[in-house]
């Protein structure tokens, strides 16, 4: 069975129970914070892969990496997910779920990528703009990344909005190539 598959089978068991409980904002937090560690700590994934950990001490990773108090629907599901032997697809289960709560609540994506760290004022205002565009709650991080130079690079969903300087001179140096050929 593919981990696409599974990951979403799970992932709906999961939002269906704790919408069911009542703890779907609370897992959903829970589930953010787990997500957030596995990209900022890559040998996280790693840990919960390992055969020594004990199954008991996985589950103790993997509730403090959800930032500790959590609900009784994802401390159950994470014991299904180890009774199953499914926890290697906890990353992309963490996903999943992200993305049919998100699509279930009308929130939307974002994610402003600039060459320096953004005033904050700038940062809240953008997500204020985007949030009344599209009539939804924004969920919006920010990246830093040197090399797009200046100006910034809007991603919500799966529509991206580049308007950095190294795209403007990737797309002069083509130009120029073209009237040189």
């Amino acid at each position: 069975m593919n981990t696409g598959l599974i990951s979403t089978r799970y992932a709906t068991a999961l939002l269906d129970y704790a919408i069911e409980r009542g703890e779907q904002d609370k897992v959903y937090e829970a589930v953010k914070m787990l997500s957030q560690m596995f990209w900022e700590v890559p040998r996280f994934g790693e840990a919960l892969h390992n055969p020594i950990l004990s199954p008991a001490e996985k589950k103790k990773l993997i509730l403090t990496a959800s930032g500790g108090e959590v609900s009784e629907a994802w401390d159950r599901f994470i014991d299904l997910l180890l009774e199953n032997n499914r926890i290697e697809k906890l990353h992309y289960i963490a996903l999943r779920f992200q993305d049919l709560y998100r699509d279930k609540n009308h929130i939307l994506s974002a994610t402003l990528t600039t060459a320096v760290d953004t005033d904050k004022s700038v940062y809240e205002r953008l997500k204020s703009i985007i949030a009344k565009q599209t009539g939804g709650t924004v969920e919006m991080t920010q990246a830093v990344d040197p090399s797009i130079v200046g100006g910034f690079i809007l991603q919500i969903g799966d529509n991206r909005w580049d308007a950095s300087v190294a795209s403007q001179l990737r797309r002069i140096k083509n130009e120029l190539k073209e009237i040189n050929n």
